[in-house]
């Protein structure tokens, strides 16, 4: 069976599974899928930091749970505080990528910093989605729309990439994205944040300005988990999804979206 057969094929099965899940399970069930998916995004973390024991990396993924299910009950007045500070390493990653990537690509970091930037980066990631679809008015739907800004800006950029993609966006990291690509999927969600964001009560113009830039912060998360592999010498962070890779694969752009985006749904509220 050919990549792309498989790739659809677990598209086509996850899909219906996703929108079931964040738009009509019981949060108990939410929180409980959550949590599995960011273990085994942990796991491969791990792996991608040069981990080699299997306990170890089962380990790590139960610290970064740990920290995130503690961070929710020891923290909770400071939790707005916590996505800003990530709105704020997401900044910075952004523009490292942007006008840094060699220098990315060069330092040698050790394993305990990748392992500490794991913890950090996952566990604000299970914070955020739980915010988001628990805390938050009309969660549910605001959580799915999220989802569905990351996956038009993907496509998006994908299909415009391959239409009119001349120049890249950080060969050095990642040589099939392009500036046409990304420009192409932050069209697309333009148009569809502007029809679909009154739905969700938000009728600003600033929400839709929150909306293209976290479709672009979206980017570079992938950009980030990118140069993971690329120090790591591997194409996937996983096989656990056919035709897709990892988990880390599927979810390397709501790591940097969803703390962003919650970030800004906590600094614009009155506005939005």
């Amino acid at each position: 069976m050919s990549t792309i057969v498989k790739r659809l094929l677990t598209a086509a099965l996850l899909i219906p599974v996703v929108v079931w899940l964040v738009m009509f399970s019981a949060d108990v069930t939410f929180i409980s899928v959550l949590s599995i998916i960011m273990l085994i995004a942990g796991f491969e973390w791990a792996a991608l930091a040069a981990v080699q024991n299997t306990v170890a990396k089962v380990l790590f993924s139960l610290v970064c749970l740990a920290v995130a299910v503690g961070g929710l009950e020891i923290f909770a007045d400071m939790l707005p505080k916590i996505t800003i500070f990530m709105l704020s390493f997401w900044t910075l990653m952004m523009l490292l990528i942007m006008v840094k990537p060699t220098t990315l690509m060069t330092i040698k970091s050790n394993v305990s910093t990748l392992l500490c930037l794991g913890v950090i980066i996952i566990s604000t990631t299970w914070l955020s989605l739980y915010l988001l679809r628990i805390n938050f008015a009309e969660g549910r739907a605001t959580l799915m729309y999220l989802l569905l800004l990351i996956w038009i800006a993907d496509s998006g950029a994908y299909f415009a990439g391959r239409a009119f993609g001349k120049h890249k966006l950080s060969p050095v990291i990642s040589p099939g994205k392009s500036i046409e690509g990304v420009a192409g999927g932050l069209l697309a969600c333009l148009v569809f944040s502007y029809f679909s964001a009154p739905y969700l009560g938000y009728t600003s113009i600033l929400f839709i300005a929150v909306s293209l830039t976290v479709a672009l912060v979206s980017v570079y998360g992938d950009l980030f988990e990118s140069l993971l592999k690329r120090r790591a010498g591997v194409k996937d962070s996983g096989s656990i999804l056919p035709g897709h890779g990892g988990m880390l694969d599927r979810i390397d752009s709501l790591l940097a979206a969803a703390p962003f985006f919650v970030a800004c749904l906590f600094i614009f509220s009155k506005q939005l």
